[in-house]
Parts: C-alpha cells; sequence; structure tokens
C-alpha cells in the first residue's frame, strides 16, 4: 500500500502562498473552462515547467521505485495553476473569468512554490487532494462505472482530460479494484483504499483544507448571487425591521465612525439604515470578501448619492484597517461564516477602547417539523447515518457570548429576535438557502460534484411535492436571530 508522507506543512505552505487545488467550487458550464488562448497558456507552461523539474530525483523523491504516470506532472502543475487562476478571479473581481494576467499569475505563484519548497512537494500534495476526491467518491457510490470514473464525469468534472493514468497508478498500489460483470466495468475501493481514505481524510482535516475550501465555497457563491437581497425579501418578510432593530439595539448614533462587516450588496448598509443613521457627519467602512457583492454594493451607492460610506474586499479574520480608528464594528450574517475568535479579535483591534462590539447571526432552529422534514430528508438521511443533527453554520444561542467573553470585552447584552422562514417555492427557496447562503454546505461540501447536483435537484423536486401537500401557512420554519453586543475596555487603551 503507497503511504503519503506527513504533508500537514507542506499543505499550510501551498496556502498560504495563495494556491489552491480542484476548483469544483468555480462552477461548470458548457463553453469549456477557459478562453482557448489561455488554455494554451497554461498549458504551454505547465508542460515547460514539468520539463525542467520532473527530474529522475523528483520521481524518486515522490514515488520510490513505483512507475510514474506519464503526463502526471504536466497535468498537476496545470490542474493547480488553472485552480489557482479561478480562486484569483473569485478574489478580484467575483467572476469565473480568467483572463492571461491571472494565469500568469497563477503559474508565478506555482513557480514559486516550487523555488521555495521543491516540485516533488508540489506533486505529493496534488496526489493528495486529488486521490482524496477519487477515493471519496468510490466511497460514496461504492462504485463507478470505469468510463464515467475516467472521464471525472460523477466527480471531477472540470478536469479536460483522461484519468486514466490515476486509475492504472490506483489500481497498481493496490487502493483500487476493478471488476467485470458482463460487458460493463466497474471502479470500486478496495480495503487498502479505505484506509488510505481515512488517512488522507485526517490529514487533509487537521490542516483546515475542507474548512478552506467550505469557505471558498460561500464566497464563490455570494459571487453569483445576483438576486440575494430579492429572495431575502421574499424568504424572511421581516429581515428588514430585524436590521433597524439591531441597530437601535447597538445604539449607532449620528456622527458615529463604523466598520461593517459582511456587507454582501449593502443591504444593511443602506437599506437596513447603517449609512443613514451615522449620516453624512459619520462615516462608514464596509467589508466583505465576495468582490462581486461589493461591486453590486457600489453600484446601490452610485445611484443613492452616499458619499459617506466606502466598501473593501477583505475577510472578517483579516481586515484591511487600521488599529483603534472606529466607534464600533457590527456586522449582520456574517460571524457564522467567520472563524469567530480570530474575527471578534480583529474587531476588537481596530475599534477605539469603549467602542462597541455587535454581531446580528442565525441561530439553531427546531428542524423537526412536518413540511421540512418531507422536504430536506436526503440532508437529514445524511446526518442521521451518522446519529447526528445535521452540520449547518448555524450556531446555539449561547456561543458567541461566550467567543465574547473569551475576547476580553465588556458589558455583554444579547437579545433574541424571531425571524420566520418563509418556504413558499421550491426553486427559489434551494436556490436561496442550498446554493446562495450556503445552509448545510458542510454537509454537501463532502459529496462528489454530482452526487451534490443530484441531491439538489431532488430537494426542488421534493419541495414541489411538498408545497403541493401543504398550505402556505405551515411552510413556515420558525428561525431567530440573535443579536450581541458589548464595549471594548477602556484599561485595553493601556495596551
Amino acid at each position: 500500500m503507497f503511504i503519503y508522507p506527513d504533508m500537514k506543512e507542506a499543505l499550510q505552505q501551498l496556502s498560504a502562498m495563495g494556491l489552491v487545488i480542484s476548483p469544483w467550487l468555480a462552477d461548470m458550464n458548457g463553453d469549456g473552462r477557459f478562453d482557448p488562448l489561455v488554455h494554451e497558456y497554461l498549458s504551454n507552461r505547465a508542460r515547460e515547467c514539468a520539463y525542467t523539474h520532473w527530474t529522475e530525483m523528483e520521481r524518486g523523491y515522490v514515488l520510490n521505485d513505483l512507475p510514474a504516470p506519464e503526463r502526471i506532472a504536466q497535468v498537476a502543475v496545470y490542474e493547480i495553476a488553472a485552480s489557482t487562476a479561478a480562486y484569483m478571479a473569485h478574489e478580484s473581481t467575483g467572476e469565473l473569468d480568467v483572463d492571461e494576467a491571472l494565469a500568469r499569475g497563477a503559474m508565478d505563484r506555482v513557480e514559486s512554490f516550487v523555488e521555495r519548497y521543491r516540485f516533488g512537494t508540489l506533486l505529493q500534495l496534488y496526489m493528495l487532494v486529488t486521490s482524496w476526491e477519487n477515493h471519496n467518491a468510490l466511497r460514496h457510490y461504492g462504485e463507478i462505472p470505469e468510463r464515467e470514473f475516467v472521464r471525472g464525469t460523477w466527480h471531477r468534472p472540470w478536469v479536460d482530460y483522461s484519468l486514466g493514468e490515476e486509475l492504472m497508478f490506483a489500481t497498481h498500489i493496490g487502493n483500487i479494484r476493478i471488476e467485470r460483470r458482463g460487458d460493463q466495468r466497474f471502479v470500486q475501493l478496495t480495503d487498502e483504499g479505505h484506509q488510505v481514505l481515512k488517512q488522507t481524510t485526517d490529514v487533509l482535516a487537521s490542516v483546515g483544507y475542507f474548512r478552506q475550501r467550505l469557505n471558498m465555497l460561500h464566497i464563490s457563491q455570494f459571487n453569483r448571487f445576483e438576486d440575494y437581497e430579492q429572495l431575502a425579501s421574499e424568504i424572511w418578510p421581516n429581515s428588514m425591521e430585524l436590521r433597524r432593530e439591531f441597530l437601535r439595539f447597538v445604539g449607532i448614533a449620528d456622527g458615529m465612525q463604523v466598520v461593517e462587516l459582511g456587507c454582501a450588496n449593502g443591504v444593511f448598509t443602506f437599506d437596513g439604515g447603517l449609512a443613514e443613521t451615522v449620516g453624512p457627519s459619520g462615516y462608514v467602512v464596509a467589508v466583505d470578501p465576495a468582490t462581486a457583492m461589493l461591486a453590486r454594493a457600489g453600484v446601490k451607492q452610485n445611484r443613492l448619492g452616499i458619499p459617506w460610506v466606502s466598501f473593501r474586499q477583505g475577510r472578517a479574520e483579516e481586515l484591511p484597517i487600521g488599529e483603534e480608528q472606529f466607534d464600533a464594528a457590527i456586522g449582520v450574517g456574517f460571524l457564522h461564516f467567520t472563524h469567530r475568535q480570530q474575527a471578534l479579535a480583529e474587531m476588537k483591534r481596530v475599534v477605539r477602547p469603549g467602542g462597541i462590539i455587535a454581531s446580528m447571526h442565525p441561530l439553531q432552529a427546531n428542524l423537526d417539523i412536518p413540511f421540512f422534514r418531507e422536504w430536506f430528508a436526503p440532508i437529514l438521511q445524511l446526518a442521521a447515518k451518522r446519529q447526528e443533527r445535521p452540520k449547518s453554520y448555524l450556531l446555539e444561542p449561547n456561543v458567541v457570548q461566550e467567543d465574547f467573553i473569551h475576547a476580553g470585552l465588556t458589558e455583554i447584552e444579547a437579545r433574541i429576535m424571531p425571524m420566520p422562514s418563509v418556504f413558499f417555492d421550491p426553486q427559489k427557496a434551494v436556490q436561496h438557502f442550498v446554493r446562495g447562503v450556503g445552509w448545510f454546505g458542510e454537509e454537501l461540501s463532502s459529496l462528489p460534484w454530482q452526487a451534490r447536483e443530484d441531491l439538489i435537484q431532488e430537494l426542488i423536486d421534493r419541495g414541489r411535492f411538498v408545497c403541493e401537500r401543504y398550505p402556505e401557512n405551515e411552510r413556515v420554519l420558525h428561525t431567530s436571530m440573535q443579536a450581541v453586543k458589548a464595549r471594548v475596555s477602556l484599561g485595553d487603551s493601556d495596551k
């Protein structure tokens, strides 16, 4: 059995240099992944990089005495560069379009990594991640027709090359077997393959790979979520009223300097009353990781003519703002997407001593409602197999207050605000909750690509049936938001 070396440190180095592998977050369409010129550029650079660095010494470093798949080095460089370019596009423009400048930037990152950590390490990381994709798909399905596996149809549809070499290599080392039944051949995991899957899963989980992948998926979904505001207003009819109540609860007032986290398309900034409340004598810096959402917020700002708001792209865990510049750092519906302790530390850093830190976020809901059990049975069943409740980003009531205490904040207050969710239309409900805000994203992210797509379509189909069976007044989930506020201690000014 082929055993991967300890790759935890190397995975962290890969992430630190802005490289990603396997861009299933980037969505698919029938027009191909990239413009032909970009594809040609990446292919040529990948070929040159592999020719230069895939030496006999590196082959031995990666594979010992095992035979090397002929094209693995070139494919690995291409896939990592393509993944990284798609990731960079989401970061810089919020779109899927990769131009030559982004492709060059991605290849530069690849070559910088190779120079610093050697080519063989890059290959090992690629093999580790892609073997997880292959093995996880086989575990989920039990078996995959050989033709579909080689084409990557069910689990890696972004590839435009054959996975035949990967199949032969995995078969050679004993992780995969091929079973013939009649005139068909099926790919299956061996016992050794199940062990390798467990090992790779543990390694990837330990370095936060799955969390990072889920976060990137959330950002890419928000970038594409053009009808977010319209759907939110229909599904959460009292959401705008709650935003204004949150402002009153926090005590935001005229003339205050405020940082808003997770601003999205400006729904709280403008429609929810934040900019109006601080007024022209105040100022708002609104931050969001989704570039496309920021672009939509900018369009809204131009239409409204409000110059005392500025937008910045960034993550709550690394705010692009100097220390102690603001009277308050607040946000609606963002904290549950973050590493909360890091986000609160950053909020505390940018607020003056005596200033306000506040969040409004969704709480766990009772899902044991007849219409919901029937509609979302496929997701509930995934959790039932583990004898757990479904994984979701929704929080328990006491969690954030404890985070505030651990952050050293004072005068902590909390309030629960009912916000019922109306499931009125199957297509819109699934678009909003599953593809949009990513509810149950953690459950779905572990599924192979096609299984995830099939499950989402099943949710839409089941929703149509449920909407016929239950009147609209029975298709309501009684969800709640929690508002928590606190102050930065005046003693922090002495630090």
